[in-house]
């Protein structure tokens, strides 16, 4: 049934029972037992950059949809269902796709007694009356679209919407367009219905964020070795230092090879190799650190000697390439505290006078294999490694083998398996100490000022993952690629991004040689059809026909099944689209269509109402989007040293065209 806030009877609320909790858990909140969504579509207002609701639907049962065209409608609405939970002591848990977008508008119709943060704009939850409105955006880490076919729920989300269209709370909405906005609501409780009964979980336990499920089920398992973990957790010392040591993935071009169309021949094939669930796998077969102490830096050797963790604040002096045909520089600018005489190549350290940095001693080892330079340890802190608790390792295995097995028989199951997998390195490197947002009388969002030893201090009393552990599991991961980059000629090398490498050439028997020593039966699963698959392996990703790079996360190819194109803010369906050959993956290229959106937060609106077609209209806090361009540069830098690279003709001797 579709009708207003007016005509519905919401007497069936009388009835809906107080969820029942289970467990030994004392929850703060009760819930009634009923799943709600909700949902606004908006029109914006061009001449001052502005957006304003046409149309809301709240979803109330299985069948039912509510709509209404008015935020006063919308209030009537929260207050009648405040009323009925109020009875029970209860809350109505309402769930939002994208509340982060709701929010903006909301905070300005109703009082909002609490929210919940990740960031300023990042809404997880928040709680007005007795209603608690949570993301299902973030909770699933997927598009609607994909939520609710994953979900294979009946009311899927409808495509064809024209969202450049003009509409208005008066405007007549087609049949069409009405069902369009009932199926994002009526879909939504369906897919929250779907997965609860899936994974055995109810309001309580239904977590807020995709990486709830891994965190969990690994807080579980590391229960038993709390203690064990609590003494290893850093002080504000070691954690600062560990916060500026820490770094994602080592992804590069190779300067020599950019701005240039590679083309593959029979003799010189384009190819990539992935190594497979890189994290997982070095969480798996690596030693991490335990307790870090302070130590005397002229013992360093010593240390590293005896395979000591080492965190070191260091300072290096005269610095450059042992070999300046190397085309994947380990030193990133970034990551430097102080540097001087510096010269770059898209962010990496080439050569320097000084350079100042927090490093482990994993990083320490790649940087004498790439770079000549004189040091000076200035603090050192050390640790013994040990392999993870066994009980996790076991989890981590198990979750492997549970999604290798159901690839193509149960792709729920396969997906639920494969995220909590690959989110337990997510979980790890999440910055424990950072500071809460704080709801303020106007529904804005100011940071905690409270100090960071206050923050790491609760972390150490109450903190049950060692944040050393996320460090470590992605410098183990970059020198696995490093051993890769290094198994192939450095002309040969093209670009790099974590854990996949991109080059020119025939080298299958390289990285089947470098298997042999992280193939293990134990660390494998079996798939449905019996293929036996290796965690941590080399295995080859694709080959290309032909294949360009502008830099780091920006690059495009042509294989058997046409053109790709991979650049950071663009679409890679429409990019490709949009992109229409190679040769236009040049400077100065704009996606349009491509170009994704543009997002305006309007907290405090130049104007309260205008008038449009005849009505007047109210403008409250809100979000505009706009269609966003992306046109494809490079720095100045980077463009002047790939110019003196060609005018001096440094180049490999590969296919490619100008």
């Amino acid at each position: 049934m579709i009708c207003s806030v007016s005509d519905y009877d919401f007497s069936f609320l009388e009835n809906i029972t107080v969820l029942k909790t289970r467990g030994r858990r004392s929850w703060k909140e009760k819930y009634l037992d009923i799943v709600t969504a909700f949902d606004i579509e908006t029109t914006n207002i061009d001449k001052y950059q502005q957006a304003v609701m046409y149309i809301w639907q709240f979803q109330i049962t299985d069948e039912d949809t509510i709509i209404g065209r008015s935020w006063e409608e919308f209030r009537t609405l929260i207050r009648i269902l405040s009323g009925y939970a109020a009875e029970s002591g209860a809350y109505i848990v309402c769930f939002i796709h994208n509340l982060s977008f709701e929010y903006q508008f909301i905070k300005s119709v109703l009082h909002i007694d609490s929210c919940f943060a990740m960031d300023n704009r990042k809404i997880l939850k928040c709680i007005s009356e007795r209603i608690e409105f949570r993301c299902s955006y973030l909770h699933s880490n997927m598009s609607l679209d994909r939520y609710l076919k994953n979900n294979q729920v009946e009311n899927k989300k409808i495509s064809g919407f024209d969202y450049s269209k003009k509409r208005y709370p008066w405007t007549a909405l087609s049949d069409e367009e009405l069902q369009y906005c009932i199926n994002d609501v009526k879909g939504l409780v369906q897919a929250v219905k779907h997965e609860m009964k899936k994974d055995g979980d109810n309001l309580y336990t239904f977590p807020l964020t995709s990486t709830g499920y891994a965190r969990r089920e690994a807080k579980e398992v590391l229960g038993g070795y709390r203690r064990y973990i609590q003494q290893m957790l850093p002080d504000v010392e070691i954690f600062h230092a560990l916060r500026k040591a820490f770094r994602g993935g080592n992804t590069h071009a190779n300067r020599y090879n950019a701005n240039i169309i590679h083309v593959s021949t029979e003799q010189d094939p384009i190819e990539s190799y992935d190594i497979s669930s890189s994290y997982p796998s070095v969480l798996l077969t690596e030693r991490f650190p335990g307790k870090f102490r302070r130590a005397d830096p002229d013992l360093l050797w010593l240390f590293l000697k005896h395979d000591q963790a080492c965190l070191m604040h260091i300072m290096l002096y005269d610095v450059h390439l042992i070999d300046e045909s190397w085309g994947c520089p380990y030193i990133p600018k970034a990551k430097c505290e102080s540097i001087t005489a510096g010269i770059y190549d898209n962010g990496r350290v080439l050569q320097a006078s000084s350079a100042e940095m927090y490093i482990t001693e994993i990083d320490f080892s790649i940087m004498l294999s790439e770079y000549k330079f004189d040091y000076y340890v200035m603090d050192l802190w050390t640790a013994n490694k040990r392999r993870l608790p066994k009980k996790f390792r076991e989890m981590l295995l198990d979750q492997y083998r549970q999604k290798t097995a159901l690839k193509g028989v149960d792709d729920y199951l396969c997906g639920k398996y494969k995220g909590r997998f690959n989110s337990n390195f997510g979980m790890m490197v999440m910055n424990p100490c950072k500071p809460e947002w704080i709801l303020q009388p106007d529904g804005s969002l100011e940071m905690d000022v409270r100090p960071v030893e206050d923050l790491i201090e609760e972390y150490r009393h109450n903190g049950w993952l060692p944040y050393q552990w996320g460090v470590y599991c992605t410098a183990y991961a970059r020198k696995k690629l490093e051993e890769g980059l290094h198994a192939i000629p450095p002309d040969r090398f093209l670009y790099a991004d974590t854990d996949s490498i991109k080059y020119v050439g025939k080298y299958d028997d390289v990285f089947e040689e470098l298997n042999k020593k992280y193939k293990h039966e134990d660390l494998s699963a079996v798939d449905a059809k019996g293929k036996q698959h290796y965690l941590g392996v080399y295995e080859k990703d694709a080959s290309y026909k032909r294949f360009i790079t502008m830099g780091a996360k920006k690059y495009a190819y042509e294989d058997d099944t046409g053109l790709h194109v991979t650049v950071s803010g663009v679409s890679k369906k429409e990019g490709a689209a949009e992109l229409g050959k190679l040769e236009n993956f040049r400077e100065g290229f704009v996606f349009r269509t491509a170009g994704g959106t543009e997002h305006i937060y309007n907290d405090q609106p130049p104007v309260s109402s205008c008038r449009i077609q005849g009505h007047q209209i109210d403008i409250i806090s809100n979000i505009a989007i706009y269609p966003s361009t992306y046109t494809l540069s490079q720095t100045m830098e980077y463009k002047r040293l790939i110019m003196y690279l060609m005018t001096h003709d440094i180049r490999y001797d590969l296919h490619y065209e100008r």
